[in-house]
């Protein structure tokens, strides 16, 4: 490796003359993308923990042919900065923004203008607006007139025959009176209601992963798409699955799983990387008694 190429800088340019693409390089020494775009850059702010990069860095010097040793020293050696500096430059921080105080008092003085003059201007078109609303006229009471000496009041008049208000012969009722149908019982048979949708079964299987140390793990649950995470001291992930999990570890003693509310034993040491671990495992053919469901078997020692 040149003295005067980062590490980053040597791997890209090892992996370009061997004509890989950063896809294809992740899939063949099987670090994750992510962190081997974050070697290429020689960005380590996000990779907390240098135990586990190691091995990564490791692996993949091995697939570029490069001497893992050489490259652990030199990373090792960059880490070792002295305090205040960092492997990648910081922009400095952008100056705080200057408040201008004169645009600010010019338009406080326009509000304090402004605000009477509306209030006047609208006062004035309320006020002759009033004044140009005719007055409301007062309604006369209408009195009756009653009937003079020697008269007798109006009698009702009788309605014609074949008017709407004559009698019919016979004491046949008129459509206005004939009898409304009777009501429909609310317990009619109607469409049937549509039956309420099954609530979904939860999964067989729950693990949960709680961080002890920082750590990295992948997992495939049921063979589909995998799933990464970085974990802090402290933090808690949870997967699901019906068949059961791939798990990949970064810091085996890191890392503390229970399956079902069960314990799982110990991946291994901190530090150590595990791939590829079933959970739960899956039984021998030579066993003689199968698995209850849901229940956590025994891990084979790593």
């Amino acid at each position: 490796m040149g003295g005067q190429m980062s590490i980053g800088q040597t791997l890209r340019e090892r992996r370009e003359e061997r004509g890989l693409t950063p896809e294809q390089a992740a899939f063949q020494s099987r670090v994750p993308l992510r962190l081997l775009q974050a070697l290429e850059a020689d960005d380590y702010r996000l990779l907390p923990d240098a135990g586990y990069l190691i091995r990564f860095l490791q692996d993949y010097a091995r697939l570029l042919k490069l001497d893992p040793d050489a490259l652990q020293a030199e990373f090792r050696k960059a880490i070792r900065r002295p305090p205040g500096t960092s492997l990648v430059a910081v922009p400095p921080p952008a100056p705080p923004p200057m408040i201008p105080w004169k645009q600010v008092l010019w338009t406080a003085a326009a509000i304090l203008v402004i605000t009477p003059l509306v209030f006047i201007v609208l006062s004035l078109a309320s006020k002759r607006a009033a004044e140009r609303r005719p007055p409301p006229v007062a309604e006369r009471p209408v009195e009756e007139q009653a009937p003079a000496e020697g008269q007798t009041p109006a009698s009702p008049e009788r309605p014609v025959a074949g008017s709407p208000g004559a009698e019919q012969p016979g004491g046949a009722a008129s459509p206005a009176e004939a009898p409304a149908p009777p009501p429909k019982s609310p317990n009619a048979a109607g469409p049937a209601l549509p039956a309420p949708a099954a609530e979904r079964t939860p999964r067989r299987f729950q693990l949960t992963a709680r961080a002890v140390e920082p750590t990295w793990m992948a997992v495939r649950a049921d063979g589909g798409q995998e799933r990464q995470v970085l974990l802090q001291k402290g933090q808690t992930a949870r997967f699901a699955a019906d068949t059961g999990f791939v798990v990949t570890v970064g810091n085996a003693g890191g890392i503390d799983l229970s399956l079902n509310g069960q314990h799982v034993p110990s991946l291994g040491a901190s530090g150590q990387v595990v791939r590829d671990l079933a959970i739960p495992p899956v039984p021998r053919p030579e066993a003689s008694g199968a698995t209850p469901p849901g229940a956590v078997p025994a891990l084979p020692g790593r």
